[in-house]
């Protein structure tokens, strides 16, 4: 448990809550026991909820793990009032911690986040994961670049793999910032109510961020869907070109294997034999027939 005493409220910082820590928030905030029950467990979905004198607020953040190359969510559990904010994490979050360390290493900061009370700091903690959101989006973008670039240079193989893990990235990112649509919303109406006149465009500041970044996100999406059409595409016109050649080949060399199997009988038991002279009459014949074939399927513009 981390504190930090502003001018008007306190922030209390929780990292893996244990049972200890709800009772002393129950006795020091007087919370409703359903808050505190879904302050320890994790909780897979976001959610916010009015009890009247404080806000209780479960959002995700979206964190890349680079060892299975997805996206996966970090939630933050946030209880705050009028005069304190409480904050709840199982694991570090870089935009949570940089405010945290901002406010708690210098004055003019808590200062400043003092003026509007806890609702700045709901603000601003929403706020920086939600353009946290944007380097991970540009990340994504670079990496949908790099797949057209491979399609475009015949790797289509490996633009398949690549392609599988991208998606996979997305579709981790659209099930955790999907279901927070009606948080933001609901979170712009309740601050008519809660916080101050001053705070309410920030709030509604919010919901335009996550537009924004559900909108990249499915344009990101549309496109890495155009460019998995695009090379299956190729894929399937290039594996029709390999069965085409083959069957082509094929074609020309029956008539050499049906030729030398023939030859290639046991004459004793047959009514004729070929005398060792007849070899390249019929190879000769073999090779004329191949290259006829050869000239039809030209001229037909088979091949």
């Amino acid at each position: 448990m981390y504190k930090i005493q502003f001018p008007n409220f306190l922030w209390i910082d929780l990292k893996n809550p244990q049972p200890e820590d709800a009772g002393w928030l129950s006795g020091r905030f007087k919370l409703h026991p359903l808050v505190l029950k879904e302050l320890l467990p994790p909780l897979d979905h976001p959610k916010l909820e009015n009890f009247g004198e404080y806000l209780s607020l479960v959002i995700f953040y979206p964190f890349f793990d680079k060892k299975n190359y997805c996206t996966l969510p970090l939630e933050l559990d946030i209880i705050v009032g009028r005069d304190f904010i409480v904050t709840s994490h199982y694991q570090d979050m870089v935009p949570l911690k940089a405010i945290f360390d901002r406010c708690n290493l210098y004055e003019e900061n808590r200062q400043a986040y003092a003026k509007n009370g806890p609702g700045e700091v709901l603000y601003r903690v929403l706020r920086e994961i939600m353009l946290a959101c944007f380097p991970k989006l540009n990340h994504i973008k670079k990496n949908i670049e790099s797949i057209e670039e491979l399609i475009y240079q015949g790797s289509y193989q490996k633009a398949v793999s690549q392609i599988s893990l991208v998606r996979r990235d997305i579709i981790g990112f659209q099930k955790i910032m999907e279901p927070q649509y009606l948080v933001f919303k609901n979170l712009a109406k309740e601050s008519e109510l809660f916080f101050s006149k001053e705070l309410l465009p920030y709030f509604h500041s919010l919901l335009i961020l996550y537009d924004q970044v559900k909108n990249i996100l499915e344009m990101n999406d549309r496109t890495l869907s155009s460019l998995d059409s695009t090379n299956q595409s190729l894929l399937s016109t290039r594996t029709n070109e390999i069965m085409k050649v083959l069957t082509i080949l094929s074609v020309i060399v029956y008539p050499f294997t049906l030729i030398s199997d023939i030859l290639s009988m046991n004459g004793q038991y047959l009514r004729w034999s070929a005398p060792p002279e007849t070899f390249w009459p019929i190879f000769i014949a073999m090779v004329s027939g191949a290259v006829l074939i050869f000239s039809v399927f030209k001229h037909k513009k088979w091949i």
